[in-house]
């Protein structure tokens, strides 16, 4: 898969925009999810859902307390993340 990537990159100019768009894909593939509705808990594993609760609850105060956002793939001291 590396060299297939390797490859995308080095093309003619022709298939530049083309190359553009896959890595932008991937790139956007590698970014981790963020969890910032309460109901959407569900998604992160079962021994997570209570502390993704416990932090996107505060969304809920309708901004008086910032936006907080969940993210399951940081590690556990820094996994609720104020975004505002």
């Amino acid at each position: 898969m590396l060299r297939a990537e390797i490859r995308v990159v080095t093309t003619p100019a022709r298939n530049r925009p083309i190359a553009a768009a896959v890595l932008a894909l991937l790139g956007a593939a590698a970014c981790h999810r963020g969890i910032k509705k309460v109901s959407d808990c569900d998604q992160v594993p079962a021994e997570q859902r209570i502390a993704c609760g416990a932090c996107t609850i505060q969304n809920e105060a309708g901004g008086w307390i910032g936006d907080y956002e969940y993210r399951p793939d940081n590690d556990a001291s820094d996994r609720c993340v104020r975004t505002k």
